[in-house]
C-alpha cells in the first residue's frame, strides 16, 4: 500500500513536472547570465572572464542551477536551459 502511494506521488510530481515555473521564476539573474552563457558554449573560465566572476564561481552557480532544475547530469540540464531559453527568444521576439 505505501509503494503504490509511492508510486503515485511520483506520477504526479512527474505531470506537475511538465508544467513548470519559467526559468525566470526559478533562477536568479546572475544564473540565468551564466545558464545563457553555458548553453552558447562557454567554458567556465571564459564565462568567467565575460561576467568579472572566478571559474570556482561559475562552477558553483551552476551546481546551483543544476539543484534548482532538479536534474542529475550536466547534459540533462544543458537540454532543459537549450529547450527553456529558446522559448524565452521565440516569446520576446517581435
Amino acid at each position: 500500500e505505501l509503494l503504490a502511494t509511492a508510486r503515485e506521488l511520483r506520477a504526479a510530481q512527474a505531470q506537475a513536472g511538465t508544467e513548470r515555473a519559467p526559468l525566470s521564476a526559478r533562477l536568479s539573474a546572475r544564473e540565468l547570465e551564466v545558464a545563457e552563457l553555458m548553453v552558447d558554449g562557454n567554458t567556465y573560465k571564459e564565462i568567467g572572464g565575460l561576467l568579472y566572476i572566478s571559474p570556482k564561481t561559475v562552477e558553483h552557480h551552476v551546481a546551483r542551477i543544476r539543484q534548482r532544475l532538479d536534474v542529475s547530469s550536466r547534459a540533462e540540464m544543458l537540454d532543459i536551459l537549450r529547450t527553456e531559453l529558446a522559448k524565452r527568444e521565440v516569446l520576446d521576439s517581435p
